[in-house]
């Protein structure tokens, strides 16, 4: 849990990175003052989930000064409205006049959103090193006697679950399905969702838990500053999984170069020091292009999960 410092600190570093923000817009978009900027109008969809651990007002507002200045340099006056969603259903249910330009989510509620025809994935979060799948895994401290995943049944596990990593959680309920091990409820004598690294995995170490899920990429981050984590055992590991997914609605463009432009100013957010301070209320570093083989994975796992439930 943060200290009351550790709170007052993040909030003032969040309001730090707004002002910048505003001065560099400010200062950016003077040379175009005088010309004439063809209005634009964008709403943007994100879904709480891909939030966790950033400020929701923050993370908003700096969308929001991303596109004015991206629409500046190209010759636009864009207005954004930010609206942030609990979950894919309440997407599912918009009338075709109120559906974003543009929607930011997990690979797992892309998936769910598929079918409905309006999502188009264009670029997809990094989880670092330029990757944008990562392994899931399972592990125990050093000397527990649980070899197997069925030796788990009665068993406590902390699960980590932020932006980058909710996938983790339908990966494990689908792994439980192909042993024929129940539901996750079922299974697990005691079920602990974390939202930092170090909470979901440092109980396990100690040996105060007796298994933790986590994704490669975050254990590796965390191994590389506490090698002595590495004394930890891995029971099961899964294929690598798309996470963070960008998408458009084709339909909602009225003018395709905007799109363009705004596609592309994303993948090149990390060149610039702002386009940084964006991606990491995000919690990425950088945003890539989509590729279709990228979520193949995570929809074998989707199926996996329908045909356990029939």
């Amino acid at each position: 849990m943060k200290t009351f410092h550790e709170y007052i600190i993040q909030h003032y570093l969040s309001k730090l990175l707004l002002a910048f923000l505003s001065v560099f817009f400010l200062f950016g978009t003077a040379f175009s003052a005088d010309e004439s900027l063809t209005p634009f109008q964008m709403k943007v969809a994100l879904i709480k989930s891909s939030l966790l651990g950033s400020n929701e007002n923050d993370a908003a507002a700096a969308f929001k000064t991303f596109a004015k200045i991206v629409g500046r340099q190209k010759g636009y006056d864009v207005e954004v409205t930010v609206s942030i969603f609990q979950n894919a259903d309440d997407l599912r249910g918009l009338p075709k006049e109120k559906r974003p330009h543009v929607v930011s989510l997990g690979s797992w509620l892309f998936l769910e959103l598929e079918k409905e025809g309006w999502l188009t994935p264009i670029a997809s979060s990094s989880i670092g090193e330029g990757k944008v799948c990562t392994p899931f895994k399972i592990l125990v401290p050093a000397k527990s006697k649980v070899k197997t995943l069925e030796d788990l049944r009665g068993k406590n596990i902390n699960i980590l679950f932020t932006a980058l990593t909710e996938i983790g959680l339908p990966w494990l309920q689908s792994l439980l399905g192909q042993h024929n091990l129940g539901t996750m409820a079922s299974f697990f004598g005691d079920i602990s969702i974390e939202n930092d690294s170090m909470k979901a995995i440092l109980p396990v170490f100690l040996g105060q838990k007796d298994a933790g899920l986590i994704s490669a990429g975050k254990f590796k981050v965390m191994a590389e500053l506490n090698p002595q984590l590495n004394t930890m055992r891995t029971i099961t590991t899964s294929e690598p999984l798309l996470c963070g997914v960008t998408c458009v609605n084709a339909a909602e463009w009225s003018n395709s170069k905007v799109k363009e432009d705004f596609a592309k100013a994303m993948l090149e957010l990390h060149l610039s020091p702002v386009g940084q301070q964006i991606l990491q209320l995000f919690k990425t570093d950088q945003i890539m292009p989509y590729h279709l083989e990228d979520i193949e994975t995570v929809r074998r796992l989707t199926k996996h999960l329908k045909e356990g439930h029939r």
